[in-house]
């Protein structure tokens, strides 16, 4: 398969063209060409606002997102606190998400209400048919709580708003840089124009876009990478409700150097995602009602042998070989996996003068058929799936919150229940104390549990010096949480917020893909118990009014976290349950300069624990600590309609490693420009 869609390309460059001179004619271009924001966090039952969420929390709008020219969404997160973005392949080739030394299986993922699941691998969890583009919100809530946030909530989860805008206009945009980059997008808006609106509303968006690299290492380098990603959203509403729906689908196909085992380096992957899911809301009086319906497919074709002229080839007696390299004689095919998860969601919330009651239930079916995860043969005719298996899970929550004078309690009891490994009762409660009065300034703390079922892979993978297990028990953790949150300078020109965080995890039965020192064979295997504990602090500066001058502070936002846990790897390697960060500082600042030229810089520094087996020596090797910094720098033109931008990623050209083997692309440069008609 070519990883080249050229027509693709210059079909946009075409549009770009004929577009640009219509340019003077256009309205004024603002950079927030998305839906409004919602005033409530997420993932919480109660209508609370992220001032006064009682637990560690980061907001990112749109316009920061939109300036930093990021072309995947971990490469917006990458500078966020406390969260870990670990890239096997970057630009969102394949990112792994985890939050407060957790693993990539611990995060949950909501979409636009809707938590996602990944049954098959975590791995996967991030194939996403959304860009940075089509995000008007993203929240990062930092500590599990699996009764607020979901069953995989064990550490944290992401929460991403990405409905239509609520103005006409189509956005291009068009980027090249080194080691062959190439993107496209296209999005366009349309509908009822809102300030006219009389009855029932409709807006909707389609939006399509195409990436390309020859490497992200360099040509040649099995780094390659092609991501298509298509998405239609839609918003009715009137007095019968309001109704948000999406449909939309993510290819990738990509080389995979390294990604799993450096024993066979020429990896290679192909995968792709169909999601669709539409939410209802209604309100009567004092009782709300929210209801959805979700569904996700993905498709996965590993091959463990890239079989590609410039690598393996099939010789006419059936062996695989590339050079004086044969591929192993238990290798006969591709992996292939398709996971459903297919599920429905209700939430009521009633107040009154005693607070917030809340009823929730969700229930998913998750299945997956595959040549080589499951237990169940399928019969299928192309042979392709010999295997399968299916599981159901709901979770279920009933909660109140209520203020007493400066005081809010929140307390749930929530139990999952899952037809493969039983029930359990998941509890959280949380309290809050308004110290000034006006939400600006509150001490908060928590007590949750949450829990986390092994993924299909975890199961049931066994190729290539990996065993996974069916005796694999859930993980499951208890967490307690206490912080303050103050809101600094709130008469001045900039308002400061600085959040202060202590958190415990007791975690028990985690799971982990561990392999003894001199073994060849990584085993999935339920660790014994492991405490985490941990401080974050977070320091955010936003304005408080419309800035004037030359120079001018956007936002900015610094953040550290440390970590430490009970146990170690020594004497085996531990690939995701004891390799999360020990210490992660991050800053990032947005700057408007002389000639209205806006300039976005990043910083992280990250030192994990753990260490890997190096490809090279078989030895274990430590993780080394790394810093990167990332640039973006922005001018608008044509009355702010067009927008041009160059964006360095890995600036200081640091050599480094996320994952054990996986080397890191180098200092990266890129150009592109964001065309606003109206």
């Amino acid at each position: 398969m070519t990883l080249s869609r050229l027509p693709f390309f210059a079909a946009l460059f075409a549009s770009l063209a004929l577009a640009a001179p219509a340019a003077a004619q256009t309205s004024s271009f603002t950079l927030d060409t998305t839906a409004l924001k919602p005033a409530a966090v997420t993932g919480d039952f109660s209508a609370v606002t992220p001032a006064l969420a009682p637990r560690a929390l980061a907001v990112l709008n749109a316009e920061e997102v939109a300036q930093t020219g990021a072309p995947s969404l971990a490469d917006v997160l990458e500078a966020v606190p406390g969260i870990d973005v670990r890239s096997r392949g970057a630009v969102g080739i394949q990112t792994d998400l985890s939050v407060r030394g957790g693993t990539f299986e611990q995060t949950a993922l909501w979409v636009d209400g809707v938590r996602w699941s990944a049954p098959h691998t975590g791995h996967h969890l991030m194939d996403l048919p959304v860009d940075p583009e089509d995000i008007s919100r993203v929240e990062v809530f930092r500590g599990g709580a699996s009764s607020a946030l979901g069953t995989g909530a064990m550490t944290g989860a992401v929460a991403l708003t990405a409905g239509p805008a609520t103005k006409d206009g189509t956005l291009l945009v068009a980027e090249s840089g080194q080691n062959g980059w190439l993107r496209a997008k296209v999005t366009t808006d349309f509908g009822t124009d809102l300030s006219t609106a009389t009855g029932t509303v409709a807006r909707h968006r389609i939006a399509v876009s195409q990436t390309g690299t020859n490497g992200t290492l360099g040509k040649g380098t099995n780094t390659d990478a092609s991501i298509l990603r298509a998405r239609y959203s839609g918003w009715l509403a009137g007095e019968w409700g309001s109704l948000r729906t999406s449909v939309g689908y993510a290819g990738k196909a990509f080389g995979a150097l390294n990604f799993y085992t450096s024993a066979f380096p020429y990896q290679y992957e192909e995968t792709r995602t169909l999601q669709a899911q539409a939410r209802y809301t209604k309100t009567w009086g004092n009782l709300e009602y929210d209801a959805a319906v979700y569904h996700r497919t993905h498709g996965d074709e590993f091959h463990l042998y890239r079989e590609h002229e410039d690598y393996y080839v099939r010789t006419d007696d059936g062996f695989l070989v590339f050079g004086t390299d044969t591929a192993a004689s238990w290798y006969s095919a591709p992996n292939n996996h398709i996971s459903h998860t297919t599920g429905m969601r209700d939430r009521f919330r009633y107040s009154s003068a005693l607070g917030e009651t809340f009823v929730s239930a969700d229930t998913r079916r998750e299945f997956i058929k595959s040549n080589l995860l499951g237990v169940d043969s399928l019969g299928d005719d192309d042979g392709a799936y010999l295997r399968g298996d299916v599981r159901f899970n709901t979770d279920v929550a009933v909660g109140h919150r209520a203020e007493f004078g400066p005081f809010a309690l929140s307390a749930t009891a929530a139990w999952n229940v899952n037809s493969m490994f039983g029930t359990r009762f998941v509890p959280g409660a949380e309290l809050a104390l308004d110290m000034v009065g006006d939400g600006s300034s509150i001490l908060f703390a928590s007590a949750n549990r949450s829990v986390r079922h092994p993924s299909y892979t975890d199961l049931y993978y066994t190729l290539g010096g990996a065993v996974g297990s069916r005796d694999l028990q859930s993980e499951w953790a208890d967490h307690l949480e206490t912080g303050v949150r103050l809101g600094l300078s709130p008469d001045g020109v900039y308002g400061i917020q600085v959040e202060q965080a202590l958190f415990h995890r007791q975690g028990h039965d985690l799971i982990d893909w561990a392999r003894p020192n001199g073994s060849e064979t990584t085993n999935a295997i339920n660790l014994r118990e492991v405490t985490f504990r941990g401080l974050e602090t977070v320091v955010n500066v936003t304005p408080n009014e419309a800035l004037s001058g030359d120079w001018k502070v956007r936002y900015a936002r610094l953040g550290f976290t440390t970590m430490e846990a009970s146990e170690s790897s020594a004497g085996f390697e531990s690939n995701y349950v004891l390799d999360g960060l020990k210490t992660k500082a991050d800053a990032s600042v947005g700057l408007v300069v002389p000639g209205e030229v806006r300039i976005d810089v990043r910083w992280s520094h990250q030192d994990r624990l753990g260490g890997y087996v190096s490809g090279e020596t078989g030895q274990e090797v430590e993780f080394e600590p790394f810093s990167l910094v990332s640039c973006t720098v922005s001018r608008a033109f044509l009355d702010n309609q067009l927008r041009s931008f160059v964006r360095v990623d890995n600036a200081l050209d640091r050599e480094y490693v996320d994952l054990g083997n996986v080397q890191q692309p180098g200092r990266w440069v890129r150009l592109g420009f964001a065309y606003q008609m109206n």
